[in-house]
């Protein structure tokens, strides 16, 4: 089940497969009593994402399809947020040599029916796919809306160039993982090159990830009325080296300016259709 179009995978199937592919894995997840309900919970919230970043390639010839699905998908991650959360928090603490009955820091499981209602809205999502509207011929179908993603992630680049705040970077993370997405998607159409892209998006998110981790530490320690200082000073000195990493990977990845990167792409896809003749 991979997460690429296949070598000479036409764009239109190979984006509904892909995509019947992931939910069908979450919504197992799902169903599997075998799985911790903190890993379904993971894994469902990971294919949304996957998903939200698949459906932004073709966006700009869904219209309102777009919005609807693109909405499914985050109303089913979001309403299961607050469990992954407060397990993010206790992971962090114990990550920083604290402890979770310091801070009082005790995730909740999710309930059941927090499950089902997100295992019904993958349910009607998944017989969707194949009425989604995904008139693609090529490359220059989905060009736009992969430039569009890329464009967003530029612009939050230049944000954290301006100014380094935990909003910024958490705007940054959202956007360059969209587009770490569809760069996995497409990586078959040049290997060598978007998996060097791909690998550098990777490295990028498990820093922003690390670093929203502790923000969210910070959140939840700060209006405590005997805050852990220890522990928000080591989460605050961590963060700080988290976001000196991602700078040094964000000045290689967001140098590529976006008609460079949809050229290349570009010759990619012909040169891939041609190889076949």
């Amino acid at each position: 089940m991979p997460f690429y179009l296949l070598k000479n995978e036409p764009i239109a199937p190979g984006l509904r497969r892909i995509a019947s592919e992931q939910i069908g894995i979450a919504l197992s997840d799902l169903a599997d009593e075998a799985v911790p309900r903190h890993r379904k919970v993971h894994s469902m919230r990971t294919r949304c994402k996957k998903l939200r970043g698949l459906l932004r390639l073709p966006q700009p010839l869904m219209g309102d399809v777009f919005r609807r699905e693109d909405q499914r998908f985050r109303t089913a991650a979001r309403q299961l947020a607050g469990n992954r959360d407060m397990e993010v928090c206790a992971r962090t603490i114990a990550s920083l040599n604290g402890t979770t009955e310091q801070t009082k820091v005790l995730p909740q499981p999710v309930s059941e029916e927090e499950i089902e209602s997100s295992r019904q809205i993958l349910s009607i999502s998944l017989d969707a796919v194949e009425t989604w509207p995904l008139d693609l011929g090529g490359f220059h179908d989905i060009a736009p809306g992969f430039a569009k993603t890329y464009r967003k992630s530029l612009n939050a680049w230049e944000s954290v160039l301006r100014e380094q705040s935990d909003e910024n970077f958490h705007r940054l993370r959202r956007w360059a993982k969209y587009h770490w997405y569809q760069v996995r998607i497409l990586e078959r159409l040049n290997r060598k090159k978007l998996r060097k892209r791909r690998r550098r998006l990777r490295t990028l998110q498990l820093r922003l990830g690390d670093a929203h981790d502790l923000v969210l530490l910070q959140s939840f320690l700060r209006p405590d009325v005997e805050p852990d200082m220890q522990l928000l000073q080591r989460a605050s000195i961590r963060k700080s080296e988290l976001y000196t990493d991602a700078m040094k990977v964000g000045q290689k990845l967001f140098a590529v300016p976006v008609s460079v990167l949809l050229a290349e792409c570009s010759r990619y896809w012909a040169d891939q259709r041609h190889f076949r003749v």
